[in-house]
């Protein structure tokens, strides 16, 4: 197989490294996809804001559409819910091949293939050529500082040599790993069943905020339309555990899914927290690789395709221009200036909400409730960008002293 031609190799063919790919134009594009089917395994609600749609390119897999939410602590519920549409639920594996189908025209894919990063000896270079006192040193050690790639395919093992690799390869990132790239997260446990044969609220996200069973994140139920939803569970460890015990015990989720018949199973991992940095020599990361993702929800659609789109950009720039490598960096500022105060408010706040234990978060719903807030939330909230509705209720809740709270 001719890799030689290829100017970018994108490790990961979920959506977000598939729009990073569509998004690098005039320029030779392979994604590396190590299942042997785009959007399998399942490791997402599938839940997208309608913001979030429009940032994916209106992809085709919609099930159903919510207005809202229940909210639910231990011993109260809440009830936020809107005239309109808030966000749309998905098949994932039709969303998935829809927007690979869409980066096709753009770039190529090389399905059931493993990518690993080549770490460049360019140490040994460097005292090698100081030793040859090469007048051109310099010039020299930047090509070799660039990170190659070995791929394994049909049983066979190729050397490809890009000018930029990006790593999309979700939260494990064996790509940022290999680069020595720091993280600082807590990657959680998740897991989820699709379940038929059950009686829902179909226009309403079902959110629990109860740490007998998620100690500290939350479970969820995500109607799919008649009869099928998705019930899942985060926490920082025993996901799979967690879930059956909050299906089968939880007093009101007993109930509703007493009936119901689990058809699918899904597991993954859930990183909170950014990386340092996301571009290195000619790497970058995108996506659950980057921890381009909204620590309050855990949603990492939206973000990762505003930064996908980003990425694909600066690259194109990057091959376009007479620059230096140096210039990829814009990528990490772009990014950061886009989302970054989003990401670092919800770090923040999950802090915060961490430290609440079940009365105090019974209490805030209940502060919610007494002090008319739901017209509140339902007018001016955002999936997308919290921070804004979410510091004026807590500031109203602790009276005053939030910053305490979250330093």
């Amino acid at each position: 197989m001719d890799f030689d031609r290829y100017d970018v190799v994108i490790v990961g063919g979920g959506p977000v490294g598939c729009i990073t790919g569509e998004n690098i134009k005039h320029h030779k594009v392979l994604i590396v996809e190590e299942h042997s089917t785009v959007g399998v395994p399942l490791q997402c609600g599938g839940l997208v804001s309608k913001e979030g749609v429009k940032e994916l390119g209106y992809p085709k897999g919609v099930v159903n559409k919510v207005r809202g939410a229940y909210i639910f602590s231990k011993n109260r519920c809440i009830k936020i819910e809107d005239r309109d549409i808030r966000a749309y639920v998905f098949e994932r594996k039709i969303m998935d091949k829809d927007i690979a189908k869409r980066a096709s025209k753009n770039v190529d894919f090389l399905l059931k293939a493993y990518g690993r990063l080549v770490i460049p000896s360019y140490c040994q270079e460097e005292n090698r050529l100081k030793k040859e006192k090469f007048l051109n040193l310099k010039n020299l050690l930047k090509e070799e500082k660039r990170y190659s790639l070995s791929v394994s395919f049909m049983g066979d093992d190729y050397h490809l040599n890009p000018k930029v690799i990006v790593g999309a390869d979700g939260v494990k990132s064996s790509i940022g790993r290999s680069a020595g790239i720091p993280m600082r997260r807590e990657v959680l446990s998740g897991a989820q069943l699709e379940m038929v044969n059950v009686d829902v609220d179909n226009d309403l996200v079902y959110v629990f905020l109860d740490r007998t069973y998620s100690k500290d994140f939350f479970a969820w139920i995500i109607p799919m339309g008649k009869d099928r939803v998705r019930v899942g569970l985060c926490d920082t460890s025993d996901g799979y555990r967690k879930l059956i015990n909050f299906i089968e015990n939880h007093p009101v989720v007993s109930q509703m899914l007493k009936d119901g018949v689990p058809v699918e199973f899904s597991v993954g991992a859930l990183p909170i927290g950014y990386a340092k940095e996301t571009v290195k020599n000619n790497l970058l990361l995108v996506g659950d690789a980057a921890g381009q993702v909204k620590p309050l929800s855990g949603g990492g659609l939206y973000y990762g395709a505003k930064c996908g789109k980003i990425c694909g950009r600066i690259i194109g720039e990057y091959l376009n221009g007479e620059y230096d490598m140096e210039y990829l960096k814009r990528y990490h500022t772009l990014w950061r200036r886009e989302i970054g105060r989003e990401i670092d408010f919800g770090l923040k706040f999950r802090d915060l909400l961490k430290r609440m234990d079940d009365s105090m978060i019974d209490k805030l719903l209940e502060f919610i409730e007494k002090r008319e807030l739901v017209d509140y939330i339902v007018r001016e909230g955002d999936m997308d960008n919290p921070s804004r509705v979410l510091e004026g209720i807590f500031k109203k809740f602790f009276g005053g002293f939030i910053k305490d709270f979250i330093k």
